[in-house]
């Protein structure tokens, strides 16, 4: 090893090095490799196996191993840093020298290993260097397991952001102090348009003063909510637009953190503007619906706000080719009204789709 055993400070920043490169998204090999540097390896490999594997698993190798009787030492065979075959490892572990510890998950049963390698010309593996390993893997299966967790919170914030926005309801995440967090993309486009709500010194605000002195009390209440450990001052407000179209809806709700995940409670504003339409993406429409492509057309059109003859100059039909793709939308999904043809495709899993740029 590069630094003295007992040194702790810098054996604490290694080990903090090791860790802070897995949290910060950083791949596996990049602790490998910093793991290969310390110890003073040719390679470092990791193994990783569920508890439903027999006997093999992902291996990821970084380093090189090159032919101790080369004299120019040409590599005998490189290992990128990729997963690598269990042969690549199995041949390692023949000839070179090596030192591996074992850790078992107690949430998932998954097995984590960590191999050291150095060239069969080299000097091995002492005592102390095995301790370090051992100590290495927890490390590295905490990092792992913190690491896939928080990935899948953002995988799950994605998701949830992403069906916010195609329902067209803006989300603005705010701190106990009243502080913006977040805004998904649907609230920044209602911020930026400064009508009935924007942002002023990091805070949200009502354009309106009287509705503002509002806002800003159901927020107060939604966060004092959560100090108190209730969750339950959850509250509806409309907000008048300066531009004299029909006004925001605003619910404001107080929202719980996850526990043993770094995330704090905090204050949930969510907005909708009813001038805004759920649009409902055309392929999705044919496939749930068994819709031709015209039909669904049609149907979008209509759903999207547009009366049966603007349906149809949009579409460049005339007015009876639009009225019979009706009548077999009608047919085909069971229904009678136009009316009911909208809250039929708003109310589908079609408005989860992506959102059409423009009517097709």
């Amino acid at each position: 090893m590069t630094f003295h055993p007992r040194s702790v400070v810098e054996f604490g920043l290694f080990f903090t090095k090791v860790s802070d490169s897995l949290l910060s998204g950083a791949p596996l090999e990049t602790s490998s490799e910093l793991i290969r540097t310390q110890l003073a390896a040719c390679a470092v490999a990791v193994r990783t196996e569920d508890r439903l594997s027999t006997g093999s698993g992902i291996v990821t190798i970084v380093g090189e191993v090159t032919a101790d009787d080369d004299p120019d030492g040409h590599e005998e065979f490189p290992l990128s840093p990729t997963p690598a075959e269990e042969a690549q490892l199995t041949a390692m572990l023949r000839d070179c020298h090596h030192v591996s510890a074992s850790v078992t998950s107690e949430a998932d049963q998954t097995k984590y290993t960590l191999y050291v390698f150095r060239q069969a010309g080299k000097p091995g593996f002492d005592t102390e260097e095995a301790s370090v390993c051992e100590i290495l893997v927890s490390q590295l299966a905490r990092g792992m397991e913190l690491s896939a967790r928080l990935g899948a919170s953002e995988i799950e914030r994605n998701l949830y952001s992403s069906v916010m926005d195609r329902l067209s309801v803006g989300v603005v995440i705010i701190d106990l102090n009243g502080r913006i967090l977040k805004c998904s993309a649907t609230a920044e486009e209602a911020l930026a348009a400064r009508d009935g709500l924007q942002i002023q010194a990091g805070k949200l605000r009502a354009t309106c003063a009287k509705e503002d002195r509002e806002l800003q009390g159901a927020m107060k209440a939604a966060a004092q909510s959560v100090i108190d450990g209730e969750f339950s001052a959850t509250r509806g407000l409309s907000l008048t637009k300066l531009s004299g179209s029909r006004n925001l809806g605003v619910i404001v709700q107080p929202v719980a953190g996850k526990s043993g995940q770094g995330q704090p409670a905090s204050v949930a504003v969510y907005i909708r503007d009813p001038e805004a339409n759920s649009e409902v993406e055309g392929e999705l429409v044919r496939q749930l619906f068994d819709l031709t492509p015209a039909e669904a057309a049609v149907a979008r059109r209509l759903t999207a706000g547009l009366t049966l003859e603007d349906a149809a100059a949009s579409l460049a039909i005339s007015r009876n080719t639009a009225r019979a793709h009706l009548r077999s939308i009608f047919s085909k999904s069971g229904i009678t009204r136009q009316t009911e043809l909208v809250r039929l495709m708003l109310n589908s899993a079609a408005v989860l789709g992506e959102r059409p740029r423009q009517l097709a």
